[in-house]
């Protein structure tokens, strides 16, 4: 392998190119980096081990600062002192401010890969418990603007166009504008990527924002959605039963299967502007 400066999420390697034809020849190829981020929180001078996911080492002060919004250990910028990354030991660690409850840890097992997230998730009943509750914000939006999110994310995925083996999610505001997209090779972990960018600009309440992932509309991303309180999710590909049940339950508008000209609205159509044909 050539391991070259992997900083901005990618290496070089030796790869050997074959053909049908039965020729051969030796080249270079550049590979996302996939490498484990433990994710930390100092508290009263206690410092405890709350995750360790298999992600792409750009953009951790934002993966950390999204996941523990989205798993409930932080809820405002106000929340959080300082964020310390170590490139060195892939570590990040989060000080919460003090005059926070003491984090308590259940047994719950928080390891997770780069390609499911969290697994074994209790219940929906414990997003309504650590989130915030039901999207109610009922803006309506063109077809037409949930049709042209992917493109728009597409311009800019810089690290799958070198690579083209990583996934993205990118936020858009009501009329489709964009905001930020950020890449991972695990979906849940772009998604935290974009929440965690918002909330340390302190902009998740300045919304409404509509996420855009470029994998299947699962269970993970649904709980990360509601969470953050996106009323909007579009994915390129399938949904889940599970992320049908928490669209459904939290009001989100679940648009997947979203191409060129069509798309499948599997919870809250009415987000959807309708227009005559």
């Amino acid at each position: 392998m050539i391991r070259t400066d992997d900083i901005h999420g990618y290496i070089l390697t030796r790869v050997s190119r074959f053909s049908r034809q039965g020729s051969c020849t030796e080249d270079s190829d550049s590979v996302v980096t996939e490498e484990p981020l433990e994710i930390r929180i100092l508290q009263d001078g206690i410092t405890q081990s709350i995750a360790v996911t298999m992600r792409t080492p750009v953009n951790d002060r934002e993966l950390a600062l999204g996941f523990l919004l989205t798993e409930g250990f932080i809820k405002s910028p106000k929340d959080v002192d300082h964020v310390e990354c170590s490139r060195g030991s892939n570590a990040v660690t989060v000080t919460l401010s003090d005059g926070l409850p003491l984090v308590k840890l259940n047994s719950r097992n928080f390891f997770m890969s780069s390609s499911c997230g969290v697994c074994g998730k209790s219940s929906i009943n414990e997003i309504f418990i650590r989130g915030k509750g039901i999207v109610r914000g009922s803006a309506a939006v063109d077809a037409s603007i949930i049709l042209s999110l992917p493109e728009k994310m597409m311009e800019s995925q810089d690290l799958f166009e070198i690579t083209g083996g990583i996934h993205a999610a990118g936020i858009f505001d009501i009329k489709g504008s964009h905001i930020v997209t950020m890449e991972d090779v695990g979906r849940h972990n772009a998604v935290d990527k974009c929440i965690g960018y918002l909330f340390s600009r302190n902009l998740l309440d300045k919304g409404p924002f509509m996420l855009q992932i470029s994998g299947r509309g699962g269970f993970e991303i649904l709980q990360k959605a509601a969470m953050a309180g996106f009323p909007i999710v579009s994915s390129i590909s399938a949904p889940s039963s599970l992320a049908i049940d928490v669209a459904e339950t939290f009001g989100i508008t679940l648009a997947c299967f979203v191409r060129k000209d069509r798309f499948n609205v599997y919870a809250h159509p009415e987000r959807i502007a309708q227009h005559p044909a």
